[in-house]
This record gives structure tokens, C-alpha cells and sequence, in this order.
């Protein structure tokens, strides 16, 4: 006895043929979310070292270490950098997103009341200044600010 092919079993196999695909496309979709969204480290943990330059290198992975583990050590400047962002008072309502968490600043609020993202943000500025200072008076780079220590 020999199975006949109809349009209607050739219909059901592309019916599975496209529920496989649908199926396979939402999975590939919640992976790729998860993984864009898990907590760990994220991108304004991590320092970018984009200058291949050993002294380059040298210099961040110093500045990286100081404020990692040594905070005592940072020059008062870069943390002055860092409390002066925090603490300013807002001028004009700002609205934005910091880790998947809306804000708002209303004028007269200071950054840090509002911006769950403004100490980090502070402190990842303040770092690469320190880096670009360093760079620039240790790896013989033009425009070296001279009060570096």
C-alpha cells in the first residue's frame, strides 16, 4: 500500500516547516534579550583599552587598579571631578534611562537625587581623564597637563 502525496499533507508539512521556524526565531529572540539585559558587568564598569601603546596600557591598568582597590590613592582632583557632576543642580528638566530604569530631573534637583546612573557616570569620566592626564605627561603626548602627579 503506497501512501498518495495530496496538497493537503504537502500543506501540513509546511505548516510545521513554518511553526519550527516561528518557534526557533522567538527562542533565538529571549536569548539574545537575556543576554543583553543580565546583570554583571556592564559597559561603564569595563574600561576600553583601544590604544595598543604598552605605556597606554600600563597607565589605564594603574588608574583602573587605584580606584578599584585604593581609592586613598586617587588624586583629590579626579574626585572632586566626580563629586562636582554628582552633586550639580539640575538647570533644565532631563529625562532619561540608566540600566533599563527611567528618570527625570526636575530643575532644582541635584543629579545624584534623581539619576540613578550619575555617580557611575561621574566616576567613569573622572577615570579617563585621570587616564588621558597620565597618557599624556608619562607616554610623551602633546597637550600634557602639568599638575599631574
Amino acid at each position: 500500500m503506497t501512501k498518495r502525496i495530496t496538497s493537503f499533507r504537502i500543506s501540513q508539512y509546511i505548516l510545521v516547516i513554518l511553526a519550527i521556524i516561528l518557534c526557533a526565531t522567538v527562542l533565538i529572540w529571549l536569548i539574545g534579550r537575556y543576554v543583553a539585559n543580565r546583570p554583571g558587568i556592564s559597559d561603564e564598569n569595563v574600561i576600553q583599552i583601544t590604544n595598543t601603546d604598552p605605556c597606554v596600557q600600563e597607565i589605564t591598568n594603574i588608574v583602573s587598579r587605584m580606584w578599584a582597590f585604593d581609592i586613598t590613592s586617587v588624586p583629590k582632583k579626579y574626585l572632586d571631578m566626580v563629586s562636582k557632576y554628582a552633586n550639580a543642580t539640575i538647570t533644565e528638566r532631563t529625562t532619561g534611562a540608566c540600566n533599563n530604569i527611567k528618570f527625570t530631573c526636575e530643575p532644582g534637583q541635584t543629579r545624584i537625587e534623581c539619576d540613578p546612573c550619575a555617580f557611575g557616570s561621574a566616576r567613569q569620566f573622572a577615570i579617563q581623564q585621570q587616564i588621558s592626564d597620565l597618557t599624556a605627561t608619562r607616554c610623551n603626548q602633546p597637550n600634557a597637563p602639568t599638575d599631574i602627579r
